[in-house]
């Protein structure tokens, strides 16, 4: 085993209503669909980093109403960001604003089906990113 055998990342979450949630990803977030079958999409975000989206239906896992899992987005201008969510009518539950532990704004909403969804600029990168 060696982890620089690891070539990429996708995170699953799953949904009631797959479509509104791959209308979330797709056509709000801008994120290319690179896999699209019966009951689960899967959207890149960036390089080899993935969303997946399941039917929680048809998946493995049951879609709950509990939504244990924040997905957090790394921008270089967190400000457009939040200008373009609030022009899309997306609720902003937490603007951004500066978390000095790591030297960074960040901002928080909620996807279609209450997943958190993070964006984070980095006003000094941390070793490693």
């Amino acid at each position: 085993m060696d982890v620089s055998d690891i070539e990429g990342q996708i995170t699953f979450t799953y949904y009631n209503d797959l479509e509104a949630a791959a209308k979330f990803y797709g056509d709000l977030m801008g994120f290319e669909l690179v896999i699209d079958v019966e009951f689960a999409k899967v959207y890149k975000v960036y390089d080899s980093t993935h969303v997946g989206i399941v039917d929680g239906n048809l998946g493995s896992i049951k879609a709950t109403d509990d939504k244990p899992v924040m997905i957090s987005f790394i921008v270089d201008d967190i400000e457009s960001w939040h200008e373009y969510l609030k022009d899309k009518g997306v609720d902003v539950f937490q603007p951004p604003k500066e978390a000095s532990y790591l030297k960074m704004k960040t901002m928080l909403f909620r996807d279609t089906e209450g997943y958190v969804l993070e964006i984070l600029e980095f006003l000094k990168k941390p070793y490693g990113l």
